[in-house]
């Protein structure tokens, strides 16, 4: 419960401290006297938007604070610990605003985002002024009050976990596609790529060994020539080092027999004999290996210039060249698994798509169930208000899935249209008079009569969303007379389980409250100031006399106010 409101230097309020009581506290004044300030200074210290203009001219901040008896409110303790705040029996929420345009927060004195005086504010406060009624007139909003029935919002929170991972799901396909998209070019791209390589089949070391070979093959004759010659000196000519050292070798064994120092020598030159031998024998090899093929040459240079202008190609040396093609070829393989994953997410989506729709139906049935109970509750709520020939019908609606893209359920084997709420379009349609069909809500209702269907449902739902303070800002607007004190009857009644202020220019209403507040301006000093009064009996009842006669407030203007009180 708002046990207290302290507003100091906000527009053209001073400071005045106001007290609230359980039950309904009705608030009247003058048009212009600064109603609606308070209810603006209300709203900046739960949380909403900040704005310089707010700051009174001369002062260098506004302050607004409010003291809430926490005794039951206590769903709210772990939130304002999450803040850091300490929890005690009194709830303090205060809002500074500079005139520099700073905007500062506090709960029970401990510095908060200012965000954080909007989640304790939603939770705490329901304001409906005439722009919240006159939102019932939106179809849009239609959906929000039915689905606000426990048993509907049961089914829909279990919709939209199907329907968030559906929708995940679909993401996921889709990017999986234009994966697959990039995936084909790129598939094309490796896999020429991988032909041209695979096409010149270079090994590891080729370009060198045949520019080796192409080097012998250019000069086979020079070589051939010079080894023959080779061969001559060493071991075919008739002068040929062989012989000769062999030669010398007998001549070095006869020396030896006669001087013994002379054998090392003997032995060396029978090594290097029998090492030229050795070379020989390999010249000799490597004369009848050389290719005297006449073609030859022009092979070697055609597959070097193949490698080469692979290399050039691709910028790459030839042992890069052949990472590379493992790499593409490594590659290719792996881009043959998207189509795997693709098919995998399609079938996901499909079972899915009828888990979703299944889930859709059952919300969609349980919203018809919560659409009669609501009919007939509305109904009997208005005849109280009275309008007592009223038909209230909530009427639901779906939309084909004409273009039959990705995101649509199935109903009955057709696509339906689909949102996190479901497939259902919602919409209120009335009837106010004794044998006229029902028709949509905005074409029907006038000013008096909405005001009564939004009374009719706050008196329905009221205890559903745990909000224990609501504000009623001029919802009375278009009714009078026996209807007005019937608005008012409902708010008292709705007082039983809520604490209720209301702003109202209606005696009837006025009257009928369990606390009154006189808002009014006065002059003082040359500048103007908002005051708020609380009225004891005498004055309440001089209050509901003007509301009754006017700024002239006769006997019988008195008389009728205590009547009425």
């Amino acid at each position: 419960m708002l046990t207290s409101l302290l507003i100091r230097n906000f527009a053209l309020i001073e400071e005045i401290r106001i007290a609230f009581g359980p039950g309904l506290t009705v608030m009247t004044g003058e048009t212009g006297a600064g109603k609606s300030i308070v209810i603006d200074a209300l709203g900046l210290v739960l949380g909403e938007r900040a704005d310089t203009t707010m700051v009174r001219q001369g002062s260098q901040k506004a302050v607004v604070e409010a003291e809430l008896d926490a005794a039951s409110l206590d769903m709210l303790r772990s939130t304002v610990e999450a803040m850091e705040a300490e929890w005690q029996s009194v709830l303090i929420l205060r809002r500074e605003v500079s005139v520099k345009g700073t905007s500062r927060a506090f709960v029970n004195d401990t510095p908060v985002p200012v965000g954080a005086l909007k989640v304790l504010g939603d939770r705490l406060v329901d304001i409906h002024g005439q722009h919240e009624h006159q939102s019932l007139l939106r179809p849009e909003t239609h959906r929000v009050v039915l689905d606000s029935d426990p048993a509907v919002e049961e089914h829909r929170d279990a919709y939209r976990v199907l329907f968030t991972e559906f929708t995940a799901v679909l993401r996921e396909l889709d990017t999986a596609r234009r994966t697959r998209d990039r995936i084909d070019e790129r598939r094309l791209i490796a896999e020429h790529q991988l032909r041209e390589i695979n096409l010149v089949h270079p090994d590891a070391g080729e370009d060198e060994t045949i520019e080796q070979e192409l080097r012998v093959v250019e000069h086979a004759e020079k070589l051939a020539v010079a080894a023959n010659e080779i061969l001559d000196l060493l071991y075919d000519g008739e002068q040929n080092v062989v012989d000769m050292l062999g030669r010398s070798g007998k001549l070095f064994e006869e020396l030896t027999r006669i001087d013994t120092s002379l054998d090392p020598y003997k032995g060396e030159v029978q090594s290097a004999a029998t090492g030229l031998a050795e070379i020989a024998r390999s010249v000799r090899d490597y004369v009848e290996r050389i290719d005297f093929t006449p073609d030859r040459p022009e092979q070697l240079r055609h597959r070097l210039a193949e490698l080469t202008g692979l290399k050039r190609k691709f910028r790459m040396t030839l042992g890069e060249l052949l990472d590379k093609r493992d790499e593409l070829q490594k590659e290719v393989d792996g881009l043959d698994s998207i189509d795997d994953r693709i098919e995998e997410l399609e079938r996901r989506t499909e079972t899915l798509r009828a888990k979703t729709s299944r889930a859709a139906g059952a919300l969609s049935a349980e919203r018809r169930k919560a659409a009669d109970a609501l009919g007939k509750a509305v109904v009997a709520e208005l005849k109280d208000l009275g309008i007592r020939h009223a038909v209230f019908e909530t009427r639901l609606e779906f939309t084909p899935a004409t273009s039959g893209g990705p995101r649509h359920l199935v109903q009955e084997g057709s696509p339906v249209a689909c949102d996190e709420n479901g497939w259902d379009t919602v919409e209120f349609f009335l009837s106010t008079n004794l044998g006229e069909d029902a028709k949509p809500l905005h074409k029907v209702v006038s000013g008096g009569e909405v005001s009564r269907i939004m009374l009719a449902l706050k008196s329905i739902f009221a205890g559903r969303d745990g909000i224990p303070i609501m504000i009623f800002d001029e919802i009375d607007v278009g009714v009078s007379g026996t209807i007005a004190r019937k608005v008012g009857n409902a708010m008292h009644k709705l007082a039983r389980r809520h604490q209720i202020l209301a702003i109202t220019h209606l005696p009837q209403i006025a009257g009928i409250g369990d606390a009154h507040l006189l808002v009014e301006k006065q002059v003082h000093n040359g500048r103007t100031a908002t005051r708020v009064t609380a009225l004891d009996p005498d004055a309440r009842t001089r209050e509901v006399a003007r509301l009754l006669s006017g700024d002239r407030v006769t006997d019988a203007a008195l008389q009728s106010a205590r009547e009425l009180m």
